[in-house]
């Protein structure tokens, strides 16, 4: 019983540690009211469509998520979508802060990974693909399937994918990496305009599509933020502002079932 009880203690010690460890590493990217919120939901979104006046709301003051905020050019697209995750790492992947930094650039750079991930259509009401296929390829032109380029630092990492989008069609993305010592980060556009059915919806270079890691220790922060100039089309507007909002939800639960796993 000593035992048991000692056993407890400690747990509850080492748990009282890491919460005390998790505000003091977010006391300084949040005010105090969002970290509160943050935490007991987990979860915060922010969506904003043809709103002239709206800007971030979530967006945690680190380098590599200032990069994912600036990563646009032109006048502000009518589309935005960003989402702020704290996701607690299951008992026993704790660790000291930038620990996984590794393993996350690996996952993120595992673009063939995401093929066949489903995201919810809020069109079809049910789970659909997304990617039908999806791999990295050896430059724009050329576009030869090359195996996933992980392994060592991704920090200044480019990497050029063909991914065929059940909504859109197949297309070549550009996806640029940052990683820092306890982040990890990529900034996606579409390298080509992406139609509609045959109507042309997105201008090259009109989609950008930033993922934020970062390893706190005892838990990950990960912030998500979709752009989107997309031309307003009668009657498909709503179906395809839902849709990039849920997109942006199935690439955060891709790599947190790879990081799992892995």
């Amino acid at each position: 019983m000593k035992l048991i009880l000692f056993a407890i203690s400690v747990i509850l010690s080492a748990a009282s540690l890491f919460a005390d460890d998790l505000d003091a590493a977010l006391a300084g990217l949040f005010p105090a009211g969002k970290i509160t919120e943050l935490r007991e939901r987990g979860m915060l979104q922010h969506n904003s469509y043809r709103e002239p006046s709206a800007g971030l709301e979530f967006a945690p003051k680190t380098a590599l998520v200032d990069e994912a905020a600036s990563f646009w050019d032109g006048s502000a697209p009518p589309f935005f979508s960003e989402t702020l995750y704290l996701y607690a790492k299951p008992a026993g992947m704790a660790a000291e802060p930038g620990h996984d930094v590794q393993k996350i650039a690996d996952i993120l750079r595992s673009l063939s990974r995401l093929q066949g991930i489903e995201y919810f259509s809020t069109s079809r009401n049910a789970m659909r693909t997304l990617y039908e296929s999806s791999y990295a390829v050896s430059d724009p032109e050329k576009r030869l399937k090359i195996a996933d380029p992980t392994g060592g630092s991704a920090d200044g990492q480019v990497i050029y994918a063909v991914q065929k989008d059940l909504t859109f069609g197949e297309y070549l993305y550009r996806y640029a990496y940052r990683e820092t010592a306890d982040s990890v980060a990529f900034y996606s556009r579409n390298e080509e305009g992406l139609k509609y059915t045959f109507v042309k919806l997105i201008n090259r270079d009109r989609m950008h599509v930033s993922l934020v890691v970062r390893d706190l220790g005892s838990h990950l922060l990960i912030y998500s933020l979709t752009r989107v100039d997309f031309f307003a089309i009668p009657g498909i507007e709503k179906k395809i502002n839902a849709s990039f909002t849920t997109r942006a939800d199935a690439i955060y639960r891709w790599f947190i079932n790879e990081y799992e796993r892995s």
